[in-house]
């Protein structure tokens, strides 16, 4: 079963997108605390996908993002409520549009989104939840 962590200071987002995401037969690990959610990334090997709101206390999902990018590459889903603060205006953000997004291992994904646009988001990071056996 592939693993993702979810890391959102809301806790209803986080329980929306468990429920969602295992309904759909993925296993979630979620915390509304990024320090504890950055700490899961570094320590797990067997995740494959990294979903971060991008506007958090104390930790902002770009902070995380750059940190796990230092330690390893999987897929990172931003989920955003914040459109024109995440934008390519600022070098950093243009930067990674060129080279994370175009690679097709980071996407974002805006709030309020609806369930079948959050699938459609996690399946093209990391692919259905179990990978069909031949």
């Amino acid at each position: 079963m592939k693993k993702i962590v979810s890391i959102d200071d809301e806790p209803a987002m986080l329980k929306c997108m468990s429920q969602a995401l295992e309904s759909k037969g993925y296993e979630l690990i979620v915390t509304s605390d990024p320090a504890e959610g950055l700490t899961i990334l570094k320590e797990r090997d067997d995740v494959c996908l990294a979903m971060l709101d991008v506007r958090m206390p104390k930790i902002s999902g770009l902070d995380i993002f750059k940190e796990i990018r230092a330690l390893k590459k999987i897929p990172v889903l931003f989920v955003t409520a914040y459109p024109r603060w995440f934008n390519a205006e600022s070098e950093e953000i243009a930067e990674m549009w060129q080279s994370e997004f175009a690679e097709g291992t980071t996407d974002m994904i805006y709030k309020p989104f609806d369930l079948d646009a959050l699938f459609a988001k996690v399946e093209g990071l990391v692919g259905e939840p179990e990978e069909l056996e031949d």
